[in-house]
């Protein structure tokens, strides 16, 4: 196997029905105070860290950065404080587990997502999906608040567990907004838009990705449009 498949999370392979939105506002509130200006940003293909540098355009985004520990803490607090919610709310999108399965010895699986890492694997296992992407061979939004950046972290980590080294279209990002098609993009990985997200297909497709799905449903198409 000398594939990498690195998957965003939300929107694309599950959805947590607005409760880590929800969790994530209210830790910012909790870190910051509620005294400071909070601005009104889309959370869509966005790291954490990014969200929180758009969410709050009164700070330096070196004092973010500074408190992105205490904001992290925070945030995982909240959900595991709610996670029985968060297990009943939360839903994997249609075809999500048969098209990892499908794709399992056929090349590596791991996370690319905005997601701090620890609310990525607290997600994931709400869901079930710890099982079927190695997360220590992922990326998260709190290794970089610029998603391209997230893509040679997670290269780096697979070369340290598989003793592969990933580069270009031995990459494949697949994600649910243009920011993941440009991601990978950036750096010469094959990209996989599907429209399980806020996006529809077409507008997925005018940013020109290598294939686009409109759902992970058909097992077939899902490991046509990745392997190329």
């Amino acid at each position: 196997m000398e594939r990498l498949i690195l998957w965003d999370v939300d929107g694309t392979l599950l959805s947590t029905d607005g409760i880590a939105a929800e969790a994530m506002r209210a830790a910012i509130r909790e870190v910051v105070g509620p005294a400071a200006p909070m601005a009104r940003t889309s959370y869509a293909g966005k790291t954490d860290w990014q969200i929180i540098r758009e969410s709050l355009p009164s700070l330096p985004p070196e004092e973010v950065g500074a408190r992105l520990h205490d904001f992290a803490a925070a945030y995982l607090g909240r959900l595991e404080a709610q996670r029985a919610e968060l297990l009943a709310r939360s839903r994997l999108f249609p075809g999500v587990p048969a098209a990892l399965e499908a794709l399992r010895g056929l090349a590596y699986q791991a996370p690319l997502t905005g997601n701090i890492a620890a609310v990525a694997r607290l997600k994931l296992e709400c869901v079930g999906l710890l099982g079927l992407l190695d997360v220590a061979a992922g990326a998260y939004g709190d290794d970089h608040h610029h998603r391209p950046e997230l893509v040679p972290v997670a290269a780096d980590r697979a070369k340290a567990r598989y003793g592969h080294d990933f580069q270009g279209r031995a990459i494949v990002v697949v994600g649910d907004t243009p920011h993941d098609i440009a991601c990978g993009k950036a750096n010469g990985a094959r990209t996989v838009a599907v429209a399980t997200g806020p996006y529809p297909l077409d507008e997925l497709l005018a940013h020109g990705p290598d294939a686009a799905l409109p759902t992970l449903a058909d097992t077939e198409a899902v490991v046509a449009a990745v392997l190329g």
